[in-house]
């Protein structure tokens, strides 16, 4: 018998992790929408906090009454100094980032989607008036799982930041529960809505292939389409309908 020597297979040499810049736009609807809320809240301690409140709180009676605009006015109302500065912290914390990596146009729709669809799902299953930007919040952080979600063996430490995002989340829906004042259903429906954007809405990543042979850092691009937006507001608004829907359905009866 013929025997041939064992030889082990040669290593492949491991090619050097590169290092790119992605886009980023500097945020300024964050602080626009910041400055909003602000004002609104401002000028309820000067005409009256409780009648402004109450005209523009989210309150079924009201809602069913033909006052729909309310499911969007409640999300720039809030109760007391505590309530519009934790929102707005997390508003500076969530909206910069979400801002950054999906610009100008996608952030207010995201941030008026989630809004309204945590008003929605409040006005389905709670029988309480409720007021805040917290849903809207809850989808910026919805939009930003999401994203890391989809880059997270992209971007430095994206895994961390994922699971660091997801005990965020888990954190503030179990204080919702434990907390009778908190609307958690405004939370969940912010948060349902933007997670469906922040997969739809999320940038795509292409290198720019006239970089490969130019000797220049490879540049990062983003080819994200107008139409894969358009699929994702049309989901979160189609369910936004069938919850204000089913909440005329519900408390009519």
């Amino acid at each position: 018998m013929n025997y041939e020597p064992y030889s082990t297979p040669t290593a492949q040499p491991v090619p050097p992790a590169v290092r790119v810049r992605l886009p980023y736009i500097q945020p300024v609807w964050t602080f626009v929408i910041l400055g909003v809320n602000v004002l609104v809240f401002v000028s309820s301690l000067v005409l009256g906090r409780d009648d402004l409140l109450w005209l523009g709180a989210k309150v079924n009676e009201a809602i069913i009454a033909g006052e729909i605009w309310r499911l969007a006015t409640a999300v720039f109302l809030h109760v007391d100094v505590f309530h519009i500065a934790f929102n707005s912290y997390a508003l500076l914390a969530f909206g910069v980032q979400v801002e950054g990596r999906f610009g100008r146009i996608r952030f207010p729709l995201i941030y008026l989607a989630s809004g309204l669809a945590g008003s929605a799902l409040s006005f389905l299953l709670s029988p309480y008036p409720s007021v805040g930007a917290s849903g809207a919040i809850f989808g910026l952080i919805g939009v930003l799982g999401a994203y890391l979600y989809r880059y997270r063996n992209w971007l430095v430490a994206g895994r961390s930041r994922l699971a660091n995002i997801i005990s965020i989340l888990g954190y503030n829906l179990i204080y919702g529960l434990m907390v009778p004042a908190v609307d958690n259903w405004a939370h969940i429906g912010g948060l349902l809505a933007g997670l469906l954007l922040g997969w739809f809405l999320a940038p795509r990543y292409e290198f720019d292939s006239s970089d490969l042979f130019s000797g220049r850092p490879p540049q990062v691009l983003d080819q994200g389409s107008s139409t894969q937006w358009l699929q994702g507001l049309i989901l979160v608004g189609g369910g936004i309908g069938l919850a204000v829907l089913g909440g005329f359905i519900r408390w009519n009866s």
